[in-house]
Order: C-alpha cells, then structure tokens, then sequence
C-alpha cells in the first residue's frame, strides 16, 4: 500500500480541526514515560517482542520544538517522535 503525504496532511488537518470544534485547543502531556516496542520487532507479528524500551514524550516534544523554532534541521526521524505525540492526543481525545 502507498501512502501520499499529501493524503497525510489532508488528514492530519481535518482530525486537528474537529478536536478544535469540539474546543480542544492544545492537550497537556500529564503522561511522559512510554513503553515503546523496538522498530525489529514492531512489525513481526508472527514473534513476541523480546524487549521494550522506554521513550518520553517530554524529550519528543523538545526534539520537535526545536525543530519548530529553527535551532535543528527536520529530519525523518522526527515522524517518530510526532507519531508518540499524536498518539497520545489519540488516545487522550477519543471523541
């Protein structure tokens, strides 16, 4: 399956904008720690995952915040720290 980033963006803008006509403006992270399944065994559902590491949803939103404010480059990794980010609203913002 191909995905288009511009079907991403489209997305992406249409989900923020109905949490933001339902009056959600911004989430705090009340959460920081994560367990988080290494990318060898994220996808191979045929195996348990033999490990777990932990990430923090604090230091991804620094790693993107200076991105934002122009004191880092974008890089490709930076869709994995977005992603826990998002996931988290997700998660927060079932509605």
């Amino acid at each position: 399956m191909k995905v288009k980033f511009d079907d991403l963006r489209i997305l992406l803008d249409k989900i923020l904008k109905h949490l933001e006509e339902d009056g959600i403006k911004s989430v705090e992270l009340e959460s920081d720690y994560y367990w988080n399944i290494p990318k060898e065994y994220l996808y191979d559902s045929y195996e348990e995952p033999k490990e777990l590491d932990m990430g923090q949803l604090y230091d991804d939103m620094e790693f993107l915040n200076n991105i934002l404010e122009g004191r880092n480059e974008p890089i490709g990794h930076a869709l994995v720290w977005l992603s826990a980010i998002l996931r988290y609203i997700g998660e927060e913002n079932v509605a």
